[in-house]
């Protein structure tokens, strides 16, 4: 017959412990359960990113999902600024570029043929680049680039770590750090 000791029984319920609480940080975000993000309180499904990502890499070139969550983490913030220069970008306009898109890539043979609508999330990320290029547009686009920047600057965001962290003044997600994960040796 084996005895294990309390201390070890303690050792082990404190691993199992700690090892369940990294799980919990690392499967949710901010307390919000299948969030790739939260903005202001709002959650961005870890299913609308994947969804979006789905939508338009066949169409588009570098989509990845850190791209795409980083749009739809600012497109919010974007968005009020068109809508106060009076430049704003409707639903309906980023649902006809995707159309326009998915029709070329077809076309081209460099994407499939789309029979369904895109998610929500894809015609958000649309509409960001159509906002982008009516801001760009602006007489004093430098001025209204300064306001969303100071407007990102106040953004509450959190990012679920599995995607890594915003910095929004290079305007990407960078990819978490893994320092117990080792490369091996390149072959020589």
């Amino acid at each position: 017959m084996t005895v294990r000791s309390s201390t070890r029984r303690r050792s082990v319920l404190a691993l199992l412990t700690l090892g369940g609480l990294v799980i919990a940080g690392l499967s949710g975000c901010s307390g919000q359960a299948g969030a790739a993000a939260v903005v202001n309180g709002k959650p961005i499904s870890v299913a609308e990113l994947q969804a979006a990502t789905t939508d338009l890499s066949p169409y588009l070139q570098n989509v990845t999902q850190s791209s795409v969550l980083m749009v739809l983490v600012v497109a919010p913030t974007f968005d009020r600024a068109a809508a106060k220069a009076g430049v704003g970008v409707s639903k309906q306009q980023a649902v006809d570029l995707l159309a326009q898109v998915a029709t070329a890539g077809a076309k081209a043979k460099t994407g499939p043929v789309r029979t369904g609508a895109f998610s929500d999330a894809a015609v958000e990320v649309a509409r960001f680049t159509l906002v982008q290029t009516n801001l760009k547009a602006l007489p004093d686009a430098a001025a209204v680039s300064a306001d969303v920047a100071k407007q990102l600057g106040a953004l509450d965001a959190t990012i679920n770590p599995r995607y890594g962290s915003a910095d929004f003044t290079t305007g990407a997600i960078t990819a978490p750090s893994y320092p117990w994960l080792v490369r091996a040796p390149a072959a020589g």
